[in-house]
């Protein structure tokens, strides 16, 4: 009886001991069971979708060209004796630019003067010895055949002096060729003759580009050549002159590519602001389409992703992956087209880290 006490007593004792073991493993297991760590939310900055004026300005370098600029010809023979003018120099209207030696026109004047003199005084002497003849033809004194000698000689003096005064206009004219002068007021383009060189008539000489209005040709993308109209006001500045700016207007569209930039050819009339030279670069800037309202996001909050181009809208701290339509750029703004609505806010700085649904810890709004 009392070894059999002494074996229950042994049993239970090792099942108590056992039930201890176990509890104490059990215990050890769950202290080193690893804990499932909470998701990481990503620090961002964030901005609000907002409404503002933007403008699609597309701009261009081109070359300042003169709408006039006539190459000047010598208008008689002769050696060329003097020049008053070059390359770049300003002159004015109907200004002696250069010299055709005058010798041979001023010998011809007094030749023509001379010969003028003498027939109007034989065509006095005539008139006079008519009027008398015709006082003698009344008495009888001479026959009416002998009168009408003395009308036919008169007549054919009467000729002879018209002639004799268109020659000496002529020689008037051949002298004042001899200087030549500028049709109008413009800087020397080009010079074609030096001193001592014998010119004829046709032979150019200058070439003068007029100053008060000029052209520009300047090249756009032919993607925008469906903007662009006749009468489109363009901003004009030049590198020599940054403060003075000019507006003109396109006045021609060469609507052919240039098949060797993709380019199109926009022709604008522009009067000269002052200081202005043709053959000079000039930036040309035109607005091709404004929108008042635009619904615009800070530029690094849009991410490019396989579903296209993403902004991220922030709700209750989590971010929300919206595909969105971009248009115009401006001041590191970009436009949305469609995607949000005004006052949405969305990821700003760190928008380029985050994934769809992902949650954020917002460090300042703005």
């Amino acid at each position: 009886m009392l070894n059999s006490i002494k074996v229950k007593k042994i049993a239970s004792s090792t099942l108590i001991g056992v039930t201890l073991i176990t509890a104490s493993a059990c215990s050890k297991k769950e202290e080193e069971a690893p804990k499932v760590a909470a998701p990481v939310a990503s620090v961002i900055t964030t901005a609000i979708v907002k409404q503002e004026a933007l403008s699609n300005v597309v701009s261009s370098v081109g070359v300042i060209n003169s709408i006039s600029s006539p190459t000047i010809s010598a208008e008689t023979s002769g050696t060329v004796s003097h020049i008053h003018k070059d390359i770049g120099q300003y002159v004015k209207k109907n200004e002696v630019i250069a010299v055709v030696d005058s010798e041979v026109a001023k010998l011809t004047v007094k030749e023509a003067e001379a010969a003028l003199k003498r027939l109007a005084a034989l065509l006095e002497n005539q008139e006079k010895s008519l009027v008398r003849n015709k006082k003698l033809l009344k008495k009888g004194f001479i026959s009416d055949a002998r009168y009408d000698d003395f009308e036919s000689q008169l007549k054919a003096t009467r000729e002879q002096f018209a002639q004799a005064k268109a020659g000496l206009d002529k020689a008037y004219d051949r002298l004042e060729k001899t200087s030549i002068r500028s049709p109008l007021s413009g800087n020397i383009e080009k010079r074609f003759i030096s001193t001592g060189d014998f010119v004829t008539p046709g032979k150019p000489v200058f070439k003068i580009s007029t100053s008060d209005k000029f052209q520009v040709v300047l090249l756009f993308p032919e993607t925008t050549s469906r903007y662009f109209k006749k009468g489109l006001s363009v901003k004009l500045s030049t590198p020599a002159t940054p403060d003075i700016i000019a507006k003109g207007e396109i006045t021609d569209i060469v609507s052919m590519i240039d098949t060797s930039n993709r380019s199109i050819r926009i022709v604008v009339d522009v009067n000269n602001p002052g200081g202005w030279s043709p053959g000079a670069s000039v930036l040309g800037e035109v607005v091709l389409e404004k929108k008042p309202n635009a619904l615009t996001v800070p530029q690094q909050s849009v991410v490019l992703r396989p579903a296209g181009k993403i902004v991220y809208v922030i709700k209750n701290n989590i971010a929300i992956q919206q595909v969105v339509e971009t248009g115009m750029k401006k001041s590191g703004r970009v436009e949305i087209i469609s995607g949000l609505q005004q006052n949405d806010m969305i990821a700003k700085d760190g928008a380029g880290f985050l994934t769809d649904n992902t949650p954020v810890s917002i460090q300042e709004a703005r």
